[in-house]
């Protein structure tokens, strides 16, 4: 009887379509231009040097995470739920607080930064100015975090993903360009002060647009004071940052424990053929970005049904999209390497990237379980899934690599994304009902 007076939601597949298609024009467009500034460092940098500056960018993926990774997270569902409920004049205090709460978490980072460059206990040497750098680049990508999350929830998707896939590397791009053409200093240094500049200039947007899409959103709520919400905000959010610290570390991991075992040029090599593989997995992305709302939405409304339908359609069609790319980088994958970056990249990095590619179809395998879990409060088993993923990948990496190489590397990593899904599977299966489609 109450399904009969419940609204029916609108066509999971049309719901895509439409709204998928932004999104995904967005993040295609953005394959290309990242890939264009990889091999635009890789070639003007080489590969000893461009190992160097992957390590850097490394560590500021991980303090970004750290900072604004899981906050992202609490502020995209909360956010999510204030505007289902009409309760608008509530968001601009959330979204200020989500702020204030990056900015301390980047304090932090930049006391470990400096204690860990202080005791040359980086992975490799870096100068000063380049973790200063690091810090700044962190503390960029930290707020274009918040400002897409909070789009997110609006429903906004693909004005967020504006800032942090198109306007942010093009303008870095731009700016590394500009480098090149005014200093003939080849360092990690010059690059990543091109990448700040860009994403700084990303930040900014962001939240110049986020300001005005919410300056209506004017209420007694309004008078709460930000400061007053940060406490029960980082209290509400700190699985989902124990998740966000975990899941950065387990992808920049193996990077890193390349970086302590083998040499700077195949630190690059790993780099590129680890960002050649995440195309792959590209479908799966665009998926769950989109999917965050429509899951709050069920999950509120009890329609469990839903849920497990929206997952199995989703799982399916993320696969199959990632196969469709995944064989033509395994046909053609080192033709391409080779006419972009020359044949001493195309040796390193193909062999790498096969079995990267196996890690990404896995994961796509498992469907969109991660953001499932997260949008309905079961944050727990994505914690316990990191844990698990990164104690095999860093024993598997640890064991491998001295006697594979890089290719030990890669077999470490879809030894490390298995590890990490299972629990995620077992806790959807748990909680939700989602089953796997392919058992």
């Amino acid at each position: 009887m109450m399904s009969a007076t419940r609204p029916r939601p609108e066509s999971t597949l049309s719901f895509y379509l439409r709204n998928g298609a932004v999104v995904g024009i967005i993040k295609l467009a953005s394959v290309p231009l990242v890939l264009s500034i990889s091999v635009l460092l890789a070639r003007w940098l080489g590969p000893q040097e461009y190992g160097v500056y992957a390590i850097a960018w490394s560590l500021a993926a991980i303090g970004a995470a750290a900072a604004s990774g899981g906050v992202s997270q609490f502020l995209t569902r909360r956010v999510a739920e204030l505007h289902k409920s009409g309760r608008q004049p509530e968001i601009r205090p959330h979204i200020a607080a989500a702020m204030l709460l990056v900015i301390l978490a980047a304090l932090v980072f930049l006391l470990l930064l400096a204690a860990g460059w202080s005791a040359r206990a980086l992975p490799l040497p870096l100068t000063g100015g380049t973790v200063a750098l690091i810090f700044l680049v962190a503390v960029f990508i930290g707020v274009i975090n918040i400002g897409s999350a909070a789009l997110r929830g609006l429903e906004r998707a693909a004005e967020g993903q504006l800032c942090l896939l198109i306007l942010a590397p093009a303008a870095s791009a731009a700016a590394l360009l500009l480098m090149i053409s005014l200093t003939g200093s080849r360092t990690a240094w010059a690059a990543l002060a091109a990448m700040a500049a860009g994403y700084g200039l990303g930040a900014v947007l962001s939240q110049w647009r986020l300001r005005r899409l919410t300056a209506g959103f004017r209420g007694p709520a309004n008078a709460v004071r930000a400061r007053a919400l940060v406490r029960p905000a980082a209290a509400q959010s700190k699985t989902y940052i124990a998740y966000a610290v975990l899941m950065i570390l387990g992808l920049q991991l193996n990077l890193l424990l390349v970086g302590v075992l083998l040499q700077e040029e195949h630190v690059s090599y790993y780099n590129l053929a680890d960002k050649a593989a995440q195309f792959a997995a590209l479908p799966v992305g665009i998926l769950e970005l989109l999917m965050a709302t429509r899951v709050v939405s069920l999950y509120t409304q009890g329609d469990f049904d839903g849920l497990r339908k929206l997952y199995l359609t989703l799982t399916l069609a993320g696969f199959a999209a990632a196969l469709l790319i995944a064989a033509p980088l395994y046909v053609f994958g080192e033709e391409i390497i080779r006419l972009l970056l020359g044949q001493t990249y195309a040796s390193g990095i193909y062999p790498v990237m096969l079995l990267l590619l196996a890690a990404q179809l896995l994961r796509a395998a498992f469907g969109p379980v991660t953001v499932m879990l997260l949008m309905t409060g079961h944050q727990a088993y994505c914690v316990a899934s990191q844990l698990t993923g990164a104690a095999v990948l860093a024993t598997a990496t640890w064991l491998l690599v001295p006697h594979y190489g890089l290719q030990g590397a890669g077999m470490a990593a879809t030894a490390g994304v298995l590890a990490a899904y299972l629990p995620l599977a077992a806790g959807g299966y748990r909680t939700l009902g989602l089953r796997l489609p392919f058992l």
